[in-house]
């Protein structure tokens, strides 16, 4: 029997038994594909909202390659870029707290609740999640403990915009997607949701966009075409939007901050996360100059960042490093085999992808769990044991 063949039969079962309704996985291994397969309504091209994963492969990534540049420190502090402290330890947090989630930030807060209708994706509305950002009181002093914060990545996501002199989504397209033809991962920006005229700094709606959401919703429905639709899978039947959302980003700050952030908000595909992590792992072994192996290593130097946690007096369980997350010591998600020298990382939507750079392997799952309810959490159990079977089936490989 093809080796492969358990994988997708444990695939079928999830979607048989409703852990998801569809899903895109991708296994590679020496930078090569092993397996690459879709599952229910999914195929060739449907593109997932990855959620979280929007923090190591875009934030991450660029607040690195801003720092290589010199544009940025990670020893900044978030005070110097972006002001709007309000409390004194707040002046503390520094650009590195943000991106190893050690700021003291509390993880998430629905501010799309409290944020007027009329001002979804404006700069104004922008600037009013902002403050409610930096009105949140710290769980602890910056660097003593590490608590995972979307809030923290939201506040980086505009620090890279001010760095990067431009929007994040322009950015990302200019330095990530383009060079590495990453044609099926975007940001979907939110009906009403602003361009900026970069020559003089303001605000202006596209045409394609409504400006004003109708009254009682939170927002339009982006006006994609009947073809457009089925490329997209659908997450979450939204109370607040009153709607299933379909071809537009499910986290709601994001959507409330015109589909663009800096925690969430990119649509992709396996084969494109398989071409970003392929570069990634390229340019951190020095055979490509996509990323400078010089700043790869120091950011991904899991000694380093392990004896700075714990001079700081923090334990090893729960590290990230650089934005990226690594296997907890007990019940990972990534299951019991990856080595201590792997990165990762969720997305609330069922998103996950997995690198050991040690075995150079890794593996991708993106899947719509949360279509069309959020209670649904059987991918917590079903997950582990994915990547344990594909982790049994690379050891029959050869030279493995």
């Amino acid at each position: 029997m093809n080796k492969t063949k358990v994988i997708d039969r444990e695939m079928e079962k999830g979607v048989a038994s409703g852990v998801f309704p569809c899903a895109d996985l991708l296994i590679a291994k020496d930078n090569e594909i092993i397996h690459h397969n879709w599952y229910g309504d999914a195929r060739k091209g449907t593109c997932f909202d990855i959620a979280s994963l929007t923090k190591p492969v875009c934030t991450a990534t660029l607040t690195l390659m801003l720092v290589e540049e010199k544009l940025l420190k990670l020893d900044d502090t978030v005070y110097s870029w972006l002001g709007g402290a309000r409390q004194s330890d707040h002046k503390l947090i520094t650009v590195r707290h943000l991106l190893d989630h050690t700021s003291g930030l509390p993880a998430w807060m629905p501010y799309f609740q409290e944020l007027p209708l009329d001002l979804i994706g404006t700069e104004a509305g922008k600037n009013f999640i902002f403050d409610s950002c930096f009105n949140e009181e710290l769980l602890f002093p910056p660097g003593k403990k590490t608590v995972y914060s979307d809030i923290g990545y939201i506040l980086l996501g505009e620090i890279v915009e001010q760095a990067g002199r431009g929007l994040l989504d322009e950015i990302f397209a200019n330095r990530i997607s383009k060079p590495l033809k990453l044609e099926d991962t975007f940001f979907m920006r939110s009906i009403g949701s602003p361009i900026r005229n970069t020559k003089k700094h303001t605000y202006a709606t596209a045409d394609q966009h409504v400006p004003t959401p109708k009254h009682g919703l939170a927002g339009e429905r982006p006006k994609l075409k009947k073809d457009e639709h089925r490329r997209f899978a659908p997450t979450e039947d939204c109370p607040w939007r009153e709607r299933v959302v379909h071809g537009e980003v499910d986290d709601q700050n994001a959507y409330a901050l015109g589909g663009v952030a800096g925690h969430a908000g990119l649509f992709s595909t396996a084969e494109n996360l398989h071409r970003f992590i392929n570069e990634l792992t390229l340019s951190l072994y020095g055979k490509s100059d996509w990323l400078p192996k010089a700043i790869l290593e120091e950011s991904l130097d899991f000694n380093k960042v392990k004896n700075r946690r714990k001079k700081a007096g923090q334990k090893e369980e729960g590290l990230f490093i650089c934005g990226w997350d690594t296997p907890s010591l007990h019940n990972s998600s990534s299951g019991r085999h990856f080595s201590t020298y792997s990165i990762g990382h969720l997305g609330y939507t069922g998103c996950s992808m997995w690198i050991d750079l040690k075995a150079n392997y890794w593996e991708i799952l993106l899947t719509n769990r949360i279509h069309p309810t959020t209670t649904n959490e059987k991918i917590k159990a079903f997950r582990p044991k994915l990547h344990d079977l594909v982790y049994d089936m690379l050891k029959t490989l050869p030279n493995s």
